[in-house]
């Protein structure tokens, strides 16, 4: 059932409108301003395909592609802009939520949320922040994507 709705509310393919925070997002990753200038000028296309129980997410943009296979609630290996992260996506309340731990201690957890919000696929990545010895999420990046015609 939670397939059959992921591939109605996200399936198809998706084009990025406008971000939020993106530059920042992309600085606090460590990656240098060369890279993040092309990144921000960049109108990535994301397609999202659901098949024999399996959950694929194409991102495309004109200088890098990645292909992110996985299931839901299973624990899987994916890299985000070259760091490896130990990953479990869940399906809860119409919103793609991946958790994202780092295998290295360079990088904070991240948490990637996606869901249709009328006609457009937002993407919210939240960054795990230890304050008073517990961890906090603060929203980091906001992408709005728009669905396009087939």
């Amino acid at each position: 059932m939670a397939l059959d709705e992921i591939k109605s509310e996200l399936g198809g393919k998706w084009k990025l409108d406008r971000s939020e925070n993106f530059d920042d997002f992309l600085k606090e990753l460590g990656l240098n301003i060369v890279f993040r200038k092309l990144a921000g000028a960049a109108t990535p296309t994301v397609e999202f395909t659901v098949e024999d129980g399996i959950i694929k997410m194409i991102s495309k943009v004109s200088f890098f592609n990645q292909v992110l296979t996985f299931d839901l609630d299973k624990e899987h290996v994916q890299s985000f802009e070259g760091s490896e992260m130990n990953c479990k996506t869940r399906w809860e309340d119409k919103k793609l939520i991946t958790d994202a731990k780092p295998m290295n201690d360079k990088q904070k957890p991240q948490t990637f949320q996606r869901q249709k919000l009328n006609d457009e696929l937002v993407q919210r990545v939240y960054k795990h922040v230890i304050l008073f010895k517990t961890s906090d999420l603060f929203l980091f990046v906001v992408l709005t994507l728009l669905r396009q015609q087939k």
